[in-house]
């Protein structure tokens, strides 16, 4: 049986199903992609600290930067690479119509997304 999450949501508001470690989240992947032709991946989410599995498409690695804030005080998603962020961008304009830039984080290495 599936376990829902308590505190993360798909864009349509629905719980994400949890796992509890990579390996089980490779196997409910495994089973989703034979089971219904779909392309998913899983990924550690920096909400809860489990797994849950999104599109491969979607997927765009990143941590919490522990240094830079964003406009509401909130720590800024650090992309591992400047691909990373130009997709997550991409993303963004397309699903919600945002239009965002990147630059390279001052702190670390990686790359942080911004509305300026």
């Amino acid at each position: 049986m599936n376990r829902k999450s308590n505190s993360c949501y798909s864009r349509r508001g629905e719980p994400l199903t949890v796992y509890d470690s990579d390996f089980q989240a490779q196997e409910g992947a495994d089973y989703a992609n034979r089971a219904y032709d779909n392309n998913l991946a899983p990924y550690k989410c920096e909400k809860c600290g489990l797994w849950h599995l999104s599109p491969q498409d979607r997927q765009t690695p990143s941590t919490t930067c522990p240094i830079c804030m964003d406009g509401n005080g909130y720590h800024k998603a650090l992309y591992r690479s400047k691909a990373a962020a130009e997709k997550r961008v991409a993303i963004l304009r397309k699903e919600e119509g945002v239009r965002l830039g990147i630059y390279r984080c001052p702190y670390h290495d990686g790359w942080h997304l911004t509305k300026k």
